[in-house]
């Protein structure tokens, strides 16, 4: 691998780590220069196009914005949490060294930053972590939530380990969707034995914790695929763990942008290991309700499928869900999720402007800007702020229209023109139009566009409307 040590502290240390280890290794000559190189593409820092890059920023310097990081791509670039590395592990700083050299860890702290390193750069992950922002932790069971093989020592003799099960159920509470993934007996109706160790009342966790379960004996590449299409998210969105080095080795070959860290020596434990996976892969999770209460709403979504295959048309299918939304003009409590819905949506998004939280405060205090949100449900549970729509009051067009595919499939989106037009019309002003800049993911919107009649009322399934409660402005 070539790295590049990077940071405002000596790192001729790593650097002889690194290529003891058979790295190839670039350091900036002269003290603390790294910005200046980074920022410069004819620097021997671009020349060298390192794989991934290791940045150590001690004493409390201001961490670097991710523009400048991203100016290191496609690299990796790893910047470890060095408070938190102090905390686990004893003897961490070695204040002679800072004296001496410059460079203020012991050698315990140099392998922790080290371990840190390649924790990160060995996941296997397409893209630099720290531009991915992960949806999915797929787990295996035996000896990774419990100790023991279930099949084997029983269900009443496996130990649980408590600690671990506890930070996945904290993960699980921040909107991180959870995936078992275990070659054993199918669980069926709960009498096979890792349904029944499960169940146990010393366990945390509970089958219905998991938002997906593959439980047999086939592959778990393929087990993950297919929870992927149920879940309707990609393999690049998964983090895979699992103690058997063979099946983290088989997931990386068949699907190499699943990210599968590194397995800790030791579960009983776990403290490191949670704190890496929550800081590299799902930091940004948590955010807003529609996060923390991410996997009840896909267990909903996957019993609407199952209800759609007992009915003979679409039509029958949407009169049953006896749908309902709820319009409102947004605000600032809606911010993070509307910057969420536009960094992150794609199939059904107009023109794919990733909106800052800052833009969408902006515009949803701006007296010249309308912004509507639109909240569904239905009888199988509430999917919350699933669509947004931006106009511009001045010229009567729709600047931004954004909808989760989750959402999709429901003709909520002719309710939100519908609703758009009846408050444009409010206001004196018909409709002008819709921006829309085509992208290679966004056919889905183009073709609504394509179907709309804007003279006429276009066809919604929502049977009920929420009393519409707009702000001023």
């Amino acid at each position: 691998m070539k790295i590049a040590l990077l940071g405002n502290v000596t790192l001729d240390f790593l650097a002889q780590d690194f290529r003891r280890a058979g790295h190839e290794v670039y350091v900036p000559s002269g003290f603390d220069t790294w910005r200046q190189e980074v920022l410069d593409p004819a620097s021997g820092l671009h020349a060298f196009a390192p794989d991934a890059a290791l940045l150590v920023m001690d004493g409390g310097a201001t961490l670097p914005d991710q523009k400048l990081l991203n100016a290191l791509a496609p690299a990796h670039v790893v910047v470890p949490d060095l408070a938190a590395l102090a905390a686990e592990t004893s003897g961490f700083w070695d204040e002679r060294m800072r004296k001496l050299a410059s460079m203020p860890f012991s050698l315990a702290g140099l392998k922790a930053i080290e371990d840190e390193f390649f924790f990160v750069t060995s996941t296997g992950g397409a893209r630099p972590v720290a531009t991915v922002s992960k949806k999915i932790l797929a787990v295996d069971a035996d000896n990774t939530l419990w100790n023991g093989i279930v099949s084997e020592d029983g269900s009443a003799a496996v130990k649980p380990y408590v600690d671990f099960q506890k930070g996945l159920l904290a993960l699980k509470a921040h909107g991180v969707l959870l995936v078992l993934l275990s070659k054993n007996d199918p669980v069926g109706e709960g009498r096979a034995p890792l349904a029944v160790a499960l169940a146990r009342a010393d366990m945390p966790l509970s089958l219905d914790d998991f938002a997906a379960a593959r439980v047999n004996w086939s592959p778990k590449a393929g087990n993950l695929l297919d929870a992927c299409r149920e879940l309707n998210l990609a393999p690049d969105s998964v983090v895979f763990v699992d103690d058997n080095s063979h099946e983290r080795a088989q997931m990386k070959a068949h699907l190499p942008e699943v990210s599968v860290p590194p397995f800790p020596g030791d579960l009983a434990n776990p403290a490191q290991f949670l704190r890496r996976l929550e800081q590299y892969f799902f930091v940004s999770v948590g955010a807003t309700a529609e996060d923390r209460a991410r996997t009840e709403m896909y267990q909903a979504e996957a019993a609407r499928r199952a209800y759609a295959r007992t009915l003979p048309t679409v039509q029958d299918y949407l009169k049953g869900l006896r749908l309902t939304v709820k319009a409102t003009r947004a605000t600032h409590e809606d911010v993070p999720r509307l910057a969420q819905m536009a960094g992150k949506t794609n199939q059904f998004n107009a023109t794919t402007i990733r909106r800052s939280a800052d833009e969408m405060s902006a515009l949803v205090a701006d007296p010249a800007h309308r912004v509507w949100t639109f909240r569904a449900g239905d009888a199988f549970g509430e999917m919350g702020l699933v669509c947004y729509v931006i106009y511009d009051c001045a010229t009567a067009r729709v600047t931004d229209f954004v909808m989760s595919c989750r959402a999709m499939g429901r003709t909520l989106e002719h309710f939100a023109i519908n609703h758009v037009r009846h408050e444009l019309a409010s206001e004196n002003l018909p409709l002008a139009g819709i921006d829309c800049v085509p992208t290679a993911k966004n056919a889905p919107f183009r073709e609504f566009l394509s179907s709309l009649d804007l003279d006429h009322d276009a066809v919604s399934w929502y049977t009920r409307i929420t009393p519409l409660s707009p702000q001023g402005g």
